[in-house]
């Protein structure tokens, strides 16, 4: 048995709630509408009234070429066909194959289909006695929501049915549709493939069955009721739901699909604000602990500090490149063996001045150049402004400073 909850109409207007494998209804509701409560998935069984089943023989033929058969013959019976990419209104199931013809069923929703028995929450439609294990060889009838239906089968499965009357229907009504649905189901699926009748439900009494079999020749019984077949698979059915439905499912499944990326854009937005936060975070205590360090460095730096610039003020005396009389030492040293005096030698700090006379102007600007090539006197920066000459001397002044 399918292991989908099952909705059968009753033979009042209620409708029987199956569950998934049960073996009786304990539980009815008014329409589908009412049944959103119940488990999932959901297969509606429809009355006649809201799903026609016609029975049909075709030649044998593959999946494609049988449909497309099927349906110019549905189309020639002129029944209103709906089929495109978002579904179909008829479904057709393959009952069996005899002398190379297919025993075809085909289930058909009533046009305009009846909005009370639309119910967004099914997960598929059929015709309620296709769901039914009907008796072999046997023509059905049975009452449905006020209606008295007539069913044919193949092997137990629902072949064809159709409505013929209301409730209560007569007997000699009763006697003449049973004999015009034997000649015409004899004439499809062979002479002699009916062999009795069963009255289903709690209209129909033995007294009833007893003269209809004597009328007819045929044996007639009754039957309490037609549970679902155990039998039964609907795995491998096409989906057969009603337009509205369709719509109604498209729409609902097309908002979750907007819930679920404006939830996924939510979450992905507080995600890159959390990472955001996070980030800055971490650098503001990243901030906050160089602050900390720089602080703990502070003071020790500024000691450094002053100490490197005391050492500064302090190089004059401890170094003693910088002492006059070595500077002296290396300017003498620099001195040729005649034609230059040093009339004055004065150091200041980081400043060292020369003054003195030269035989003439050229050997006193190429002594001042010397400094310049010396490795001590180098380290200063000289300027030497043009040699004023008097008479057969020239007088010139040095100014060295330290960078």
């Amino acid at each position: 048995m399918t292991a989908a909850t099952l909705l059968l109409p009753a033979p009042d207007a209620a409708w029987r709630v199956w569950k998934p494998r049960g073996k009786s209804s304990d539980e009815a509701v008014d329409s589908p509408a009412e049944a959103s409560h119940l488990a999932k998935p959901l297969l509606i069984g429809l009355p006649a009234s809201a799903c026609r089943t016609i029975g049909m023989i075709v030649p044998q033929a593959d999946i494609d070429l049988l449909e497309q058969i099927i349906t110019t013959n549905l189309e020639r019976r002129g029944l209103k066909l709906d089929h495109d990419a978002a579904g179909k209104n008829f479904r057709w199931h393959l009952l069996g194959q005899s002398a190379g013809q297919s025993i075809i069923s085909v289930d058909i929703l009533a046009d305009p289909f009846p909005e009370a028995l639309a119910a967004a929450e099914a997960s598929d439609y059929t015709a309620a006695l296709r769901l039914a294990q009907l008796p072999a060889g046997h023509l059905v009838v049975t009452e449905e929501q006020g209606d008295v239906v007539l069913a044919a089968s193949h092997l137990g499965k629902l072949y064809h049915s159709h409505i013929f009357a209301q409730t209560p229907a007569g007997e000699d009504a009763l006697a003449l549709e049973i004999t015009l649905a034997r000649l015409a189901i004899e004439a499809e699926l062979g002479e002699g493939c009916i062999s009795g009748i069963a009255l289903v439900g709690a209209g129909f009494d033995k007294a009833i069955a007893d003269r209809l079999g004597q009328a007819l020749d045929l044996p007639a019984r009754v039957v309490a009721e037609l549970p679902p077949s155990a039998d039964l698979d609907t795995k491998g059915w096409t989906k057969l739901l009603p337009a509205s439905v369709r719509a109604a499912q498209t729409a609902r499944a097309t908002r979750s699909k907007v819930v679920r990326w404006a939830t996924l854009g939510v979450l992905l937005y507080l995600a890159v604000g959390f990472l955001a936060w996070t980030w800055l975070t971490m650098q503001e205590r990243r901030v906050q602990e160089l602050q900390a360090e720089v602080d703990d460095i502070s003071e020790p730096a500024a000691a450094v500090k002053k100490t490197s610039e005391r050492w500064k003020a302090y190089a004059a005396a401890v170094e003693h490149e910088r002492y006059p009389m070595f500077l002296l030492a290396e300017i003498t040293r620099l001195m040729p063996p005649s034609g230059v005096v040093i009339r004055r030698f004065e150091v200041n700090g980081n400043n060292v001045e020369v003054r003195g006379e030269a035989r003439d102007a050229q050997l006193a600007f190429q002594f001042i150049e010397d400094f310049k090539k010396n490795k001590v006197l180098s380290r200063y920066t000289w300027t030497n402004p043009r040699p004023e000459v008097k008479g057969t001397t020239a007088t010139f002044r040095a100014q060295g400073k330290l960078p």
